[in-house]
């Protein structure tokens, strides 16, 4: 079963403690026990440790130039095989853009000149120089992502395999399909931990990645969550990650794919307290659409997945939707099969590491929105 322990800042904080903690970046730790011959969703709900933190002096495209000397060497944010293990990224911490992250795809050296030195970054389609951008003064961090290897540290709870090719029974780690349209998506990456001497020796491999190339410094996302599938794997690990706890909302990018087509995304939110339907923001920001059927016919789906129990290519346990119309008690979160005038909003849905599917409705055209979760603590 799953297990949650959040400790804030070393001395298990309640999350209404933590709101007289100004002075400092509270820490905390997670623990989530992954089923033996299971599959566990499993994401990150806390960040590591920033290395820069300042303002924002002017966007362009998709540059930013931060206000005064920062002490930059150049494009030291840029992941080097061998050399620098970490791939970076921007998160904006106030502004029209608070809670959004953006890969860092370049740096500026420090050249001793105020306000002249830049990040460069994958916008992913956003755009960060308009009205609604971002603008002089907003508050940014730069952090690094979590990697296989920082996220499993000496491979704790992870079962390893002496093939090379990753046969027989071991952790396997899955990635949700982030690309392709449709629902109840097949994984479209799999990494395994090889333990031998052999081909360049111990290391997390990716199947059809190469068997020589290892991939300790692959990122997990902040917004999605991976599967840990103990594959013939008997015994249950208890994986454990510490670092840093989130001091401003999270914003989450969630859509569609193809016009007419339902889509799941995977999503986990990077908040390391509990929260309910309600506190998750999810309808009031206008990124799940509602439905005026009592049965939940139409509009989106919030798919939740049951972790207490063993077993491979879990489907979901319970679906979620907002019911906008005024009888039956009036709108509100229902859940299928739950009573249609059993009004949700209180459940407490959204749990720290775990990861949730949010089927958003086909339209004509794709499009996307952004959840915004605003913090409880």
């Amino acid at each position: 079963m799953k297990k949650l322990q959040i400790s804030l800042l070393a001395l298990s904080l309640t999350a209404g403690a933590l709101k007289a903690q100004v002075s400092t970046t509270p820490v905390g730790f997670n623990t989530i026990n992954a089923l033996g011959n299971s599959d566990t969703r499993f994401s990150i709900p806390l960040q590591r440790a920033s290395v820069y933190q300042g303002l924002v002096k002017n966007v362009s495209g998709n540059i930013i130039t931060v206000q005064g000397l920062p002490g930059w060497t150049s494009n030291q944010f840029l992941y080097v095989s061998g050399t620098q293990p970490n791939t970076y990224y921007v998160t904006l911490t106030s502004g029209n853009k608070k809670g959004m992250f953006y890969t860092i795809t370049a740096n500026s050296a420090d050249s001793g000149t105020t306000d002249t030195t830049t990040l460069t970054v994958d916008t992913a389609g956003d755009i960060l120089d308009n009205a609604s951008g971002i603008i002089s003064g907003d508050s940014l961090s730069v952090i690094p992502y979590w990697t296989l290897d920082t996220v499993f540290p000496g491979q704790v709870g992870i079962t390893a395999t002496t093939s090379i090719s990753g046969a027989g029974s071991m952790t396997r780690i899955f990635i949700p399909d982030a690309s392709s349209a449709g629902v109840d998506l097949a994984a479209t990456t799999s990494y395994y931990y090889y333990s031998g001497t052999g081909f360049g020796g111990a290391g997390w491999r990716r199947s059809g990645g190469g068997l020589t190339n290892k991939k300790n410094d692959d990122i997990l996302s902040p917004d999605s969550y991976v599967i840990i599938r103990q594959d013939g794997v008997a015994t249950t690990a208890a994986i454990t990650v510490a670092g840093g706890v989130p001091t401003s909302s999270r914003s989450y990018v969630i859509g569609t794919l193809a016009a007419n087509t339902d889509q799941d995304n995977a999503i986990a939110i990077d908040v390391p307290v509990p929260l309910t339907l309600t506190q998750s923001n999810l309808f009031e920001s206008g990124a799940f659409v509602g439905t005026t059927s009592i049965s939940g016919a139409t509009g989106d789906k919030l798919l939740v997945f049951d972790d207490t129990t063993a077993a491979i290519d879990k489907a979901a346990v319970k679906s979620y939707y907002y019911y906008t119309g005024t009888g039956f008690g009036g709108a509100g979160w229902r859940l299928q099969g739950g009573g249609l005038t059993t009004i949700r909003n209180n459940d407490v849905v959204f749990q720290p590491g775990s990861g949730y599917n949010i089927r958003k409705q086909g339209t004509n055209s794709p499009s996307t929105v952004v959840w915004t979760v605003p913090l409880s603590y």
